[in-house]
């Protein structure tokens, strides 16, 4: 028996085969590259905050903890509870995914916090803060905002629970941070 011979499609095929595939790889390696943001690697968060910055709002030298994607300062302690607190996390995310969990976390502060949610211009792409009362009854001043693909959030209370102090602090370490991102770090 003989048999038909077929026109040899399989190398033409093949190849056009290769370039879709290459093609798509580039375009999906392109996409990637316009949503990772102006940040490549994590910030480090005790890095944002002077010593003399935290010293000067925690009542004293105290060497920030940072553990992951948080930095922590703790001031002196005047009682059980009462300590003056400072924190510092930094997220880094794709420039969209940076944007839904900023809007996110607002959105969340609003229909919880109402009228205590304030928009701010001051620090990035976007930001705001918010004044929150924990169950302890200490006035918690924290401030996120976003810059590029970086999400970061300052939470700042103080011993005395003056919500005018809890806010400049919190401001001021937000302000400090934003300079140290923009300047690279």
């Amino acid at each position: 028996m003989m048999s038909t011979s077929r026109p040899k499609r399989a190398p033409r095929d093949a190849m056009a085969a290769a370039i879709a595939a290459v093609a798509a790889l580039a375009v999906w390696l392109y996409q990637d590259q316009t949503q990772q943001g102006d940040f490549a690697a994590d910030p480090r968060p005790c890095s944002l905050v002077s010593a003399e910055t935290a010293a000067r709002l925690l009542a004293g030298p105290t060497d920030g903890v940072e553990a992951m994607s948080y930095c922590s300062w703790a001031g002196p302690g005047l009682g059980s509870d009462a300590q003056p607190v400072l924190q510092v996390q930094v997220t880094r995310l794709g420039v969209h995914e940076a944007q839904v969990s900023f809007q996110r976390t607002k959105e969340e502060s609003e229909g919880k916090m109402g009228p205590m949610t304030t928009d701010l211009s001051d620090f990035g792409d976007e930001a705001f803060s918010r004044v929150r009362y924990p169950s302890g009854g200490r006035v918690t001043n924290e401030v996120f905002f976003r810059r590029s693909n970086v999400v970061v959030a300052v939470r700042y209370a103080p011993v005395d629970g003056d919500i005018d102090q809890a806010h400049s602090g919190a401001y001021d370490v937000a302000t400090e941070a934003a300079a140290t991102l923009g300047k690279g770090n």
